[in-house]
């Protein structure tokens, strides 16, 4: 199985986080929220290097087009501290997006072909704000559609990620607003090769296995962030997942988006909190197995290319 990383394809993930923002630069973060302004190699050095002596080897960096993703600063991360860096292609929801932004105007085949040219020749640095497009030599490695709450985006950019998907074999990632619309995104895309993001902010076991069930990957990205609730319900969710066999359909990660979240940028609880706390929780609620197979064997399928793509590696 193929995963593709900034740096090329690669055969074997180790240790993954399945959700996570290393990088949001330029003035979208300014003008929205400067909490959200992610634009220090060295800070992010820090934070990854910490987890790195965790054990931790790969990340799915889920910045889209449009919010500052920056395919050479995670490059030179990757660089840096050997950590394999899988970056995304695609779209944050629509609303996000002013009404001038080519993804209101563009048919489905012009989107599409925007979204395999990201994957196959290489991202654009300027993250496709256009008209020039400066391609980095850093390809994107799955595809990111979202959804609101319990709505779905429009039927014209679902139809361009699918297409997309099709042609290249990449998965297709989500961002599931309060963890809804997991069974409307499936049906939409026609597709079970889905990563649900934040499914677990709807801690609900019953329809998680449901959308488990179906063969969407569940990737729970709220530990840590106590906020939103406490590490007790993920532990549960996992504990009555497992129980149902469907311990091979969990992923993990942080989703620290936030400057306040970086201890290296003077917050928390930063990316070692997972491995370093939460983890061995799972361990000693019997549930060391489940955990170890999240991490790494299920990511290693999840974010596999289906059919063989053309490695540059």
């Amino acid at each position: 199985m193929t995963v593709r990383t900034v740096l090329g394809d690669v055969e074997e993930l180790g240790v993954t986080y399945a959700h996570e923002h290393l990088f949001m630069t330029g003035d979208w973060a300014v003008r929205n929220e400067p909490d959200y302004r992610l634009d220090s190699l060295e800070a992010a050095v820090d934070e990854v290097s910490a987890a790195r002596r965790l054990g931790l080897s790969a990340v799915v960096e889920m910045t889209p087009l449009g919010f500052g993703r920056s395919p050479r600063l995670m490059r030179a991360l990757s660089e840096r501290t050997g950590l394999h860096v899988v970056a995304v292609t695609g779209f944050h929801k629509s609303t996000y997006y002013s009404d001038a932004h080519w993804l209101h105007h563009y048919d489905v085949d012009e989107i599409a072909g925007l979204l395999v040219a990201e994957i196959e020749e290489g991202m654009d640095e300027l993250g496709l704000v256009g008209p020039i497009v400066r391609r980095s030599p850093a390809r994107a490695g799955a595809i990111k559609l979202a959804a609101g709450y319990h709505r779905l985006p429009g039927a014209r950019l679902i139809s361009a990620v699918a297409q997309a998907a099709r042609r290249t074999g990449a998965p297709v990632v989500t961002h599931c607003d309060k963890g809804t619309m997991g069974h409307e995104l499936l049906d939409a895309l026609g597709t079970d090769r889905v990563v649900l993001g934040h499914i677990d902010h709807n801690p609900d076991p019953g329809y998680l296995a449901s959308l488990a069930e179906r063969g969407a990957y569940l990737a729970f990205d709220r530990p840590g962030r106590i906020k939103y609730g406490p590490d007790s319900d993920i532990v549960a969710l996992v504990e009555a997942l497992a129980a149902r066999g469907l311990g091979h359909r969990l992923l993990f990660g942080m989703d620290l988006a936030r400057r306040s979240y970086w201890p290296s940028l003077g917050g928390g609880p930063g990316l070692s909190y997972l491995l370093d706390r939460f983890v061995p929780r799972l361990a000693a609620a019997g549930l060391g197995e489940v955990a170890t197979a999240a991490l790494t064997e299920n990511p290693a399928v999840a974010f596999a290319f289906e059919g063989s793509p053309t490695s540059t590696a």
